[in-house]
């Protein structure tokens, strides 16, 4: 009997080790899974500057874009970037991915403007787009006198102004002041400069106003007109009257100049009569080149007793150019030419005592002028709505600063308009002191209205 029980507990136990070694045995084996490493995408951004010498498409070989990627990146800002206004110190910017493909490009002008250029891969073009920052305009006047051995270039370069802005206002003066003959100790300037400013630094400058004045150069006054088209060849400095101030590369027709006798009345070194002498004459060695003061086509290009060989040249507003006692001429009749080309050599044919050029010029209605006086080649007047609006815009400039020279013994309202796209009606004011602002002293006070309208003429004052 305890035999038996013995049994079955020896077969149970045996029966139950089977069972869990076989339960064992069904289980599934554990499956191993490989790891995965999530990554992030990383890019790469490389930055640079236009240098001295280079053109956009040399500037891109700085950040690594060349060929036709660098003609791709071009043609998409080409309608949105004046590259012929490219300069040292822009900023380019390219973002390259892990794969070292450019996804992203930007250029810069000024720290407040970027054009950028994404590439979109559903479409494979390049996007573009435009971001600004808010700025707004600062209004200012500059004048002072000239003093001896001073010039309006080098005065207006210690107040402290950009060269590029120096060089427009001389030349839009050298359009109707003759520096080199009438500049005189004594002589006043004025010029009237709007600023676009960014975080306290100017960042672009309008030359609205510039007047000269002066004992031999009398007065001269321009007002910078702008026209409502974008990037449009009418704006530019003009008279009162409507006649644009821009220079035509009008030269003298000799590298170095000495004025042996002048434009006027005076006694003939030949004839010894007393004899109107219409032009002036050059001193110069027989040889020495003769340049086209400015493009024009050859009307004349023939020899004559008296002026020996002669070349005229009809510009295009009408007036003529002269060139006499020449040595050899190098065009002829119907040519056209363009400004400073070589037209011929100095001699001493024809009536003369010694080699020279005789160089004159006559105006468009056929009156003779002194060629020395002639500092630009007129082109066409503002007329209709173009000439209405410079009137308007006359008027502002003229109230601006009548406003200015107000505020510097007055307490008045000074306004600085950003460009922003905001409503006219939204506006703010801030209080500031003169000394802070302008340099002045501390009990001049002055109220800045801030108008949050885009590209609007600053001219909101008020006396408080």
């Amino acid at each position: 009997m305890v035999l038996s029980n013995m049994l079955k507990l020896l077969l149970s136990s045996f029966v139950l080790i089977s069972f869990m070694a076989c339960e064992t045995e069904v289980s599934s084996p554990q499956v191993l899974l490989p790891q995965i490493k999530l990554t992030k995408e990383t890019f790469e951004v490389k930055k640079s500057e236009v240098r001295r010498g280079q053109g956009f498409f040399q500037a891109l070989k700085n950040v690594d874009i060349q060929n036709q990627l660098a003609l791709d990146l071009i043609n998409s800002l080409r309608d949105e970037v004046e590259f012929s206004k490219l300069k040292v110190g822009d900023v380019l910017e390219a973002t390259f991915n892990q794969h070292k493909e450019l996804v992203k490009f930007s250029f810069s002008q000024n720290p407040a403007e970027k054009h950028i250029v994404s590439f979109d891969g559903k479409t494979k073009k390049w996007v573009y787009s435009f971001k600004e920052q808010p700025t707004y305009w600062y209004h200012r006047i500059l004048e002072g006198e000239l003093s001896y051995g001073s010039t309006l270039q080098d005065d207006l370069i210690a107040q402290g102004l950009e060269r590029s802005v120096v060089a427009e206002v001389v030349n839009v003066l050298l359009c109707k002041v003759n520096f080199r003959m009438n500049a005189r100790m004594g002589d006043r300037y004025k010029v009237l400069l709007s600023e676009r400013r960014f975080s306290g630094k100017t960042i672009e400058t309008k030359v609205l106003y510039t007047s000269y004045q002066g004992k031999k150069a009398g007065f001269s006054q321009a007002f910078f007109y702008e026209d409502s088209e974008k990037g449009s060849t009418y704006t530019a400095h003009y008279t009162e009257d409507g006649q644009a101030l821009i220079r035509s590369g009008l030269r003298y027709p000799l590298s170095r100049l000495h004025v042996r006798s002048g434009y006027g009345y005076r006694w003939h070194p030949v004839t010894g009569k007393r004899r109107m002498h219409r032009g002036v004459d050059l001193r110069g060695r027989i040889g020495t080149p003769v340049h086209a003061v400015a493009s024009g086509k050859v009307i004349q290009s023939t020899y004559n007793k008296y002026a020996g060989n002669k070349v005229a040249i009809k510009h295009r507003d009408g007036s003529v150019s002269y060139y006499l006692h020449l040595n050899k001429r190098r065009v002829n009749r119907g040519d056209w030419v363009r400004s400073y080309q070589v037209i011929g050599t100095v001699g001493k044919t024809g009536r003369v005592t010694g080699p020279h050029l005789h160089f004159g010029f006559r105006r468009s209605n056929g009156r003779w002028m002194n060629p020395m006086n002639k500092r630009m080649i007129a082109t066409p007047k503002l007329k209709g709505a173009r000439f209405v609006k410079l009137q308007q815009q006359i008027a502002q400039t003229k109230g601006l600063m009548q406003d200015l020279e107000l505020s510097k013994v007055s307490k008045y309202l000074i306004a600085e308009i950003p460009n922003l796209k905001t409503p006219k009606s939204d506006h703010f004011f801030k209080f500031f002191s003169e000394e802070k602002a302008l340099g002045k002293p501390k009990e001049a006070q002055f109220l800045e209205v801030v108008m949050n309208t885009e590209n609007t003429p600053a001219r909101d004052l008020a006396k408080i």
